[in-house]
């Protein structure tokens, strides 16, 4: 909690800051021409983790800083809702063809964390952190938690998901042949969640709708689901 003057003069600086850096990655993004390879969250994460090196600032005192750009996350999220309602008829159409993969992948997304990570030396807090990795990050933060995860290392893998789906998703979809708008949006957005969905709106505005519908209901699914299973196993 920010308590006095000085923390809340910090936190309006980092917030600043982040802001910046972001928007100067941005702006690297779009001169280097939009390649996926040169996605604004890795030179933002890069950039930020030198300031705060030779500012002296840990990430948890960045965290409370910055808490607002957190909570953002919320709203930001929900209003991906908009430009899912421009599809809601093309949803309603395909209706099986459109949930079956997200289920589909939204299972597998975890199931295949869990078996890549099973028989390596670590503690079952980090594996579990994996669980949540294909989840947007306000729903990764409460469900790692909730099954005995870690939620800062959760936050990290479901950031690194985002940014290694959005980096290959067009060459993957380029060696199969998957020339889908609707195929590509679903599985931008169940597999790589927001970050995914940001880098489908930049394909087109059908392949962002898509994605919001993956990232919607595959992060609702996965938040629901997983605390039940562990709930009735552990």
């Amino acid at each position: 909690m920010l308590s006095n003057n000085s923390e809340l003069l910090s936190a309006a600086i980092w917030v600043c800051i982040t802001l910046l850096v972001y928007l100067g990655s941005l702006l690297i993004y779009r001169v280097l021409g939009s390649r996926p390879l040169f996605h604004p969250m890795i030179f933002c994460i890069a950039i930020l983790a030198m300031l705060l090196f030779y500012a002296g600032v840990n990430v948890k005192e960045y965290q409370s800083y910055t808490g607002l750009l957190s909570w953002l996350l919320g709203p930001a999220t929900v209003a991906l809702a908009i430009p899912l309602y421009t599809q809601l008829n093309s949803i309603k159409k395909n209706g099986l063809g459109v949930m079956l993969p997200i289920i589909v992948g939204g299972a597998l997304a975890p199931l295949l964390a869990l078996i890549g990570l099973y028989f390596l030396p670590m503690e079952a807090s980090i594996k579990l952190s994996f669980l949540t990795k294909s989840i947007t990050t306000p729903l990764a933060i409460e469900t790692s938690q909730y099954i005995g995860g870690i939620p800062e290392l959760a936050v990290v893998i479901v950031i690194f998901t985002g940014i290694v789906g959005a980096i290959f998703a067009a060459s993957i979809y380029r060696l199969l042949g998957v020339k889908s708008e609707q195929a590509q949006g679903i599985a931008l957005g169940t597999v790589a969640h927001a970050i995914g969905t940001a880098q489908g709106f930049q394909m087109s505005q059908k392949v962002g709708a898509f994605a919001s519908l993956g990232l919607c209901i595959n992060g609702v699914l996965t938040a629901i689901i997983l605390p039940i299973i562990f709930f009735l196993f552990s």
